[in-house]
């Protein structure tokens, strides 16, 4: 019975001590919140470290592919970019991309890019153009460049046609490239990638 008592006298110390609070107040528990931490672009004070903005942000700073980006369908035809491919890159609220729905609060210093294979002619591809689906499968840093690899999804799958990441840094550039040979994407020829200027 002595023993029984020691045990749970025992279980009931550790717990006390093991479930301890934090001493700091419950604002700066949160991850995003703790000290030293501080979002990627953005400095001491709030400010986004970047030459051509000087907004404050304090969202969460999220890059990848989207759904809801895309190339704004009022643009006139153009000359693709890469085969069968515009390409388009710059600041999320241009009037060059649209969003469906309302668009997020993005940190000001990632750009925006999206594709389209509607509005430029595409010898080789879909005649139908909305038989044309080109979605940005992964977007790659190498190095100093950017690396936006296409594939083309079937049409019960939703296609990413937009992308938020970081500005591609100075002396690198943005390529564009084809999941694989077979598609009329951003082919590539004499094994080089479409650079987009």
């Amino acid at each position: 019975m002595r023993l029984d008592k020691q045990l749970v006298g025992t279980a009931t110390l550790l717990a006390v001590l093991g479930c301890g609070g934090s001493n700091e107040k419950p604002d700066n528990t949160a991850w995003e919140t703790r000290q030293g931490f501080r979002m990627p672009g953005v400095n001491e004070d709030g400010e986004v470290d970047f030459a051509a903005k000087s907004t404050r942000f304090s969202g969460f700073d999220w890059v990848g592919v989207r759904h809801d980006l895309s190339i704004n369908p009022n643009l006139e035809q153009k000359t693709p970019d890469c085969t069968c491919l515009a390409v388009e890159i710059g600041d999320p609220s241009d009037p060059r991309f649209v969003w469906r729905g309302p668009r997020p609060d993005l940190n000001p210093v990632n750009v925006a890019v999206a594709v389209s294979a509607f509005n430029v002619d595409c010898p080789g591809g879909p005649a139908n153009k909305a038989d044309r689906r080109p979605s940005i499968r992964a977007v790659d840093r190498v190095g100093k460049d950017v690396v936006i690899e296409i594939e083309e999804l079937p049409a019960d799958r939703p296609v990413a046609t937009g992308a938020i990441m970081r500005p591609v840094e100075p002396g690198g550039n943005l390529y564009v490239r084809p999941r694989n040979k077979n598609l009329p994407y951003a082919k590539i020829s004499d094994r080089q990638l479409c650079r987009v200027k």
